[in-house]
Order: structure tokens, then sequence, then C-alpha cells
């Protein structure tokens, strides 16, 4: 968890490794202090967190972990920056970006990402061929691949999922979608690391 003033959604659903509609409940609700931003977004208070977690007996925060990295790989500037806008306010993350698949290839061999934002469809890179690559791999086989595409046909995102994505997003990007699916992917992947060592 990250030891920012403010703390969206998402990391609250992470750390209690609850669904991101379970915190919005406890926000509705009164249980957990928050407040929105003009675009529409909760944001917690780290110290109005702290005291949720004391009041209803759950793990406290604990210090500062090593920041997630991420990878978007896109050769559209406007996702590029969008995406890593939206990472870089989340002071638990560090964005490296890549336009093309040889570029792609240096960042995942160069600095092993958690998280890959990738685009199916770009010149001279096979997206599906890609993503298989990377779960193929035993040293980025636990990276979470989240495909972007602007045709989400079936037949594209069950090749996507077939090839080891473990998430299919539509362009335009929808951000509260994207927070809040990372969210569960994070919780997953806390889960089965803990299952493996059982």
């Amino acid at each position: 968890m990250t030891d920012k003033a403010l703390l969206t959604t998402g990391e609250i659903a992470s750390h209690c490794r609850v669904s991101y509609e379970a915190v919005t409940k406890w926000i509705k609700s009164g249980k957990l202090k928050a407040y929105t931003t003009p675009g529409r977004h909760h944001r917690i208070r780290r110290a109005d967190f702290g005291d949720f977690l004391v009041e209803y007996n759950l793990p406290p925060l604990a210090e500062p972990a090593l920041r997630r990295k991420v990878l978007i790989v896109d050769d559209d500037p406007a996702i590029l920056t969008l995406l890593s806008t939206f990472f870089g306010k989340m002071d638990d993350y560090e964005v490296a970006t890549a336009t093309d698949g040889f570029e792609a290839g240096i960042q995942i061999a160069g600095s092993c990402p958690q998280l890959i934002i990738l685009d199916l469809m770009m010149p001279h890179i096979d997206g599906f061929r890609v993503c298989k690559g990377i779960k193929s791999n035993p040293q980025t086989n636990q990276t979470i691949v989240v495909v972007l595409t602007g045709h989400a046909t079936p037949e594209n995102v069950r090749k996507a999922l077939e090839c080891g994505a473990d998430y299919c997003l539509e362009k335009p990007v929808a951000l509260a979608d994207l927070e809040r699916k990372l969210a569960e992917l994070w919780a997953g992947a806390s889960a089965g690391r803990r299952s493996s060592r059982a």
C-alpha cells in the first residue's frame, strides 16, 4: 500500500481483498469516509482509512511497499498519455511505455513488469503472440496482462484470453472500469501467491 495522503477505491479494495463494489457500499453507507472528485471518483484520506481498519478489526496499513512496475504498450500517443497520467497519480506504480514490439521486448526483459497494458492491434506487432510469449515464459508468466482493443469482437476477446490475457478492455478506455478490474486482479494475484505457498 502506498504512503500517499489520498487513496483510491481500487487501492482500498486491494488492501482489504474485497471487490470495488464492496468499497463503494462502505462509502455509501457511511462506514468509510470519502469525498468525490469532479470526475466523480471517490478518494479516501489515509487517516480515515486507518480509522476504518481499526474500527472493523481489519489488517492495518503496512509500511510502503516497493512500487509495482507497469508497462504500457500502445502506438497511440493519446492512450499512452491517458494511461501514464492515470497510473502516475498512484504512488505505488512505476510507469514505463513502449510504442512497438521491439521496444516492449526490451522493457519486459529489462524490468520484468508486474502489469502490462497491451494494445492488441499495432503495426508490426501481433498482440496475441506477444501475450502468449509473456505467459509462456517462466520469468514473466505471473505478469498480469490487460489487453486493449478497439475491435472487441467475441473472436478477438476469446483469442486474447486463450493467449493468456487476464482481461480485455475495449477502447475508448473507461478508467473507472480499469481501476476496478485491477483491484480484482491484484487481489487474485495475492491469493494465488498465498495458495502456492500453502
